[in-house]
């Protein structure tokens, strides 16, 4: 769709779109090394842009696909040129490509065969779950439990790479492991069974795995499954968080995991031909995020101000400020914002006990304007470049640090993160990425005998 829509009534807006891509991928392939900085940019430049595209597939101004009116196209130039933005203070954050540091991680990684690798990931998985435990009784300590949680994907990234890196080596570890990763997604209330093939994907593009006709059958297979279970999610999602939350308008689980399993089965086999058309429209719809913003563009400053930079300080001061310190700091409320700027009220949202927020390029543009607003999204840019190349510059191994540096800018993936999350979130996991690293030499031998070389 995405070749056959650059033709048609968007034409224009196609062009752009993909010379940003051409811009963004030349700016951040690395060989041999994680592709992280490239998927955050690729994945977004997917929802900027995947409108355009599927408009010209239907034959259609993008503008009458807006789900709620506003200047859509503006939105999307402007998003579209400020993901350029974010390309670039990435690629200047994390400085020249430098083929040692591909080879050091391949070293590495060859060094030790997979069950060695899948029990470190199994150490790290024990203690995801703990700490999140944890984080549940103790709320003031949750966001470096959970940061200390998501790290986990780090150490598979090292398994699933020290798979694919060496051939001949055995697929049995990492099978456990993404098998593993993928029930206990499904079983919670987000589902999400995504995660597991995307680390994937970025470990064996890292081990730059030969594709041959089988192996591109099974991607095309893995893509196949991947997308027919988003739109299946898609379809029952909404009845699903109902049943395992207990009617609760609330991100909680309430029912046990068989229970839940079972559940999510029953309403997958009432799917039927029409309910899969619907999600599949529903998917396209959720996947793009540029509606809010084309509302933004008419509210500001036409209604409303511009603010400044105040939800940009807000986002910055914010991971300095532990609640267990500071109780009296107000939550982050994204309906709330959403509704303030937009002046949609969201109850379609909070019915599925979801948040709905603005995305940080609508935020950027609401504290700054056209122009300005790339500046501080330059500075995103820069900040998650210059973190990969630091994390790689402490590890004289390379392995851990672009384990930990991947699983850490992961978390900034997404188009529709408010900054206010999305800066918060990546600072803390940072501090703890890089407590991780800094005591990792004292367990990890081959971090050891790499600073003896």
């Amino acid at each position: 769709m995405l070749i056959l829509g650059g033709f048609g009534p968007n034409s224009l807006l196609a062009v752009l779109a993909a010379a940003v891509l051409f811009l963004g991928s030349w700016l951040l392939w690395r060989p041999g090394e994680s592709p992280i900085l490239l998927y955050v940019f690729g994945f977004q430049w997917l929802q900027a842009s995947i409108k355009v595209f599927h408009a010209n597939w239907l034959g259609m101004d993008v503008a009458a696909l807006a789900s709620y009116g506003g200047d859509v196209d503006l939105a999307i130039v402007l998003s579209l040129l400020g993901l350029a933005v974010l390309a670039l203070g990435m690629r200047v954050g994390a400085g020249p490509w430098r083929s040692q540091d591909g080879a050091l991680v391949r070293s590495t990684a060859s060094s030790y065969g997979p069950q060695y690798w899948f029990r470190l990931y199994a150490a790290a998985l024990l203690i995801a779950i703990l700490a999140q435990s944890v984080a549940w009784v103790i709320p003031g300590l949750s966001q470096p439990l959970l940061a200390l949680a998501s790290l986990k994907w780090a150490f598979y990234w090292m398994l699933a790479y020290a798979t694919f890196a060496k051939s001949g080596t055995s697929r049995l570890y990492w099978l456990l492991a993404c098998g593993l990763e993928i029930l206990l997604g499904l079983g919670g209330y987000f589902s999400d069974f995504k995660t597991p093939l995307i680390f994937t994907l970025l470990a064996a593009m890292t081990a730059r795995v030969r594709l041959s006709a089988g192996r591109y059958l099974v991607l095309l297979s893995l893509a196949t499954v991947t997308l027919i279970l988003g739109v299946a999610w898609t379809a029952v999602k909404v009845e699903y968080r109902d049943f395992v939350s207990g009617g609760e308008k609330a991100q909680v689980v309430t029912v046990a995991y068989p229970e839940r399993m079972a559940k999510l089965a029953e309403l997958v086999t009432q799917l039927d031909g029409n309910a899969m058309a619907h999600a599949s429209e529903q998917l396209l719809q959720r996947l793009a995020y540029v509606d809010f913003f084309g509302l933004v563009l008419d509210t500001v400053p036409t209604v409303l101000p511009h603010e400044g930079g105040a939800l940009w300080w807000d986002a910055i001061s914010r991971p300095f400020m532990p609640r267990l310190f500071f109780p009296e700091k107000t939550a982050i409320d994204d309906s709330v914002r959403t509704t303030y700027y937009t002046g949609l009220e969201m109850t379609e949202t909070a019915s599925e006990a979801t948040s709905v927020s603005l995305g940080y390029i609508a935020e950027s543009y609401i504290d700054f304007g056209a122009v300005w607003m790339m500046a501080p999204i330059f500075a995103l840019g820069l900040l998650l470049g210059g973190f990969y190349r630091w994390m790689l510059g402490l590890d004289p191994s390379r392995l851990l640090g672009m384990a930990l540096a991947t699983a850490t800018i992961f978390g900034a993936s997404f188009l529709e993160s408010s900054i206010t999350k999305v800066l918060g979130a990546l600072v803390v996991t940072m501090l703890v990425s890089w407590a991780v690293l800094r005591i990792a030499p004292r367990y990890f031998p081959w971090i050891r005998s790499q600073v003896v070389r």
